[in-house]
């Protein structure tokens, strides 16, 4: 069985990559909104945030989120007898590195609470493994 070309995976990766940024700002927002609104950090880099590079790394991580997961599928699913079951191992590999480096490393210095990461954490699961599934069904021949 050959599997999807490069370009194809690129294209998924791009759009779940997409679709991340897009559902982790509605649940930053309206699930989590009052929890980070909640914050009481020094404001140390007001300027910064102010410039594009707070964007930059707003946006890219989970660009570069969907491209591992649609990259990953790709590696995973020869081993798998389900293409279900290959998607939810990158999608869960995915989200468990990026989650915890991100929110419990955050955490960890004291930026945040513990509650907000383990809420995050969650939110990252609720939205990458349903996308890993949908780049899965998207890369499946």
């Amino acid at each position: 069985m050959m599997g999807p070309a490069n370009s194809q995976v690129l294209r998924i990766g791009l759009l779940v990559g997409f679709l991340l940024n897009l559902t982790g700002w509605l649940g930053n927002n309206f699930l989590l909104g009052s929890m980070w609104r909640q914050l009481q950090v020094a404001d140390a880099g007001a300027e910064w945030r102010a410039s594009i590079w707070r964007d930059v790394f707003s946006f890219a991580p989970d660009f570069v989120y969907g491209f591992a997961i649609a990259w990953l599928y790709v590696a995973l699913r020869p081993r798998f007898e389900h293409w279900q079951s290959a998607a939810l191992t990158a999608g869960l590999f995915v989200a468990i590195t990026g989650g915890i480096v991100t929110y419990f490393a955050i955490a960890n210095s004291g930026f945040i609470s513990w509650t907000l990461a383990f809420a995050s954490f969650a939110l990252v699961l609720a939205t990458k493994l349903p996308l890993a599934l949908l780049a899965g069904r998207l890369l499946e021949p």
